[in-house]
């Protein structure tokens, strides 16, 4: 039991830096500089200015639940963005042309229920929102929170 939770540990560790290191910054920090040329701290500030509080709410009610979900998100943020970068492509469905990445073998293992949630997610913000939200940073935010909401 203590090397799986200590992988999991590890995968959590992993995971936060090469994902987004950059959502660890204090808020004081997020106004003092952009972190790239095109990208801000305060982008869905007026577009979804709910978008975390949405997430973060509906993952407390599915750990409470299910704690292992967080697993599954940080996983499947993992795989997304293991190849290109995180453009939620792991989402998409396959079509004639040839099948989703969800069919490629090293994404059979993940989580159906870890696909539902987003999906959840998703319907929500675009609720409250419309869809301005995008789903790579859905599942980014899911991600993130996932890690917060374990500790």
């Amino acid at each position: 039991m203590a090397s799986a939770a200590t992988a999991f540990t590890t995968l959590l560790l992993i995971s936060s830096l090469l994902a987004s290191p950059f959502f660890w910054v204090s808020k004081a920090d997020q106004t003092a500089f952009p972190i790239v040329k095109g990208l801000s701290w305060t982008f869905y500030k007026s577009s979804c200015p709910k978008v975390e509080s949405i997430i973060r709410k509906h993952l407390k009610k599915v750990f409470n639940e299910d704690i292992g979900q967080a697993a599954g998100l940080l996983r499947l943020h993992f795989h997304d963005c293991f190849v290109k970068g995180c453009d939620a492509s792991v989402l998409l469905d396959g079509s004639a042309s040839g099948p989703s990445e969800q069919q490629a073998t090293p994404n059979l293992t993940l989580r159906k229920k870890a696909f539902e949630i987003i999906n959840d997610l998703r319907e929500r913000i675009h609720k409250e929102c419309g869809r301005v939200v995008s789903c790579a940073d859905i599942v980014a935010l899911a991600a993130r929170d996932s890690v917060f909401l374990v500790d």
